[in-house]
């Protein structure tokens, strides 16, 4: 954790738990800005977690959803453990304390293109960021 209680970026660590992904990777055009994504994970003082997405070269557009893909534009996908979770249309998204088991887990979130794509480097690798959340055991 941070000073500031959020969960830490640690993608090396978290890599082997990312699994697989239900959508192609679209690669950027290397000749375009290359989006970047990292997020942030709070505690929530009612339940579960909320989630802060940091992007950079990427604009959340949800009213193109299933339309043409067009580039650095998009929504994300939230994954906990390697599976789907949700769609997320902006910045922020409440994950509630049920979609985490007790003890590590890793919370993934994609960046994702009109047709649900994930937004990839020109080389392949998926633009993602992988944070380990640990929801704590009942009666810790």
């Amino acid at each position: 954790m941070d000073n500031d209680g959020a969960m830490s970026h640690d993608m090396d660590a978290m890599d082997a738990e990312q699994g697989e992904h239900d959508h192609p990777a679209l690669p950027i055009d290397a000749a375009l800005p290359i989006p970047s994504i990292t997020h942030l994970v709070f505690p929530d003082a009612m339940d579960g977690y909320n989630v802060q997405i940091l992007t950079q070269n990427f604009t959340f557009t949800p009213a193109s959803i299933n339309r043409d893909n067009v580039a650095n534009e998009g929504h994300a996908h939230i994954y906990v453990n390697g599976v789907k979770y949700s769609r997320v249309y902006g910045n922020w998204f409440h994950l509630p304390a049920t979609a985490l088991q007790p003890g590590v887990n890793a919370v993934t979130v994609t960046l994702n293109a009109n047709d649900h794509s994930t937004w990839a480097m020109p080389a392949g690798e998926l633009i993602a960021s992988t944070v380990a959340v640990i929801r704590p055991k009942v009666g810790e």
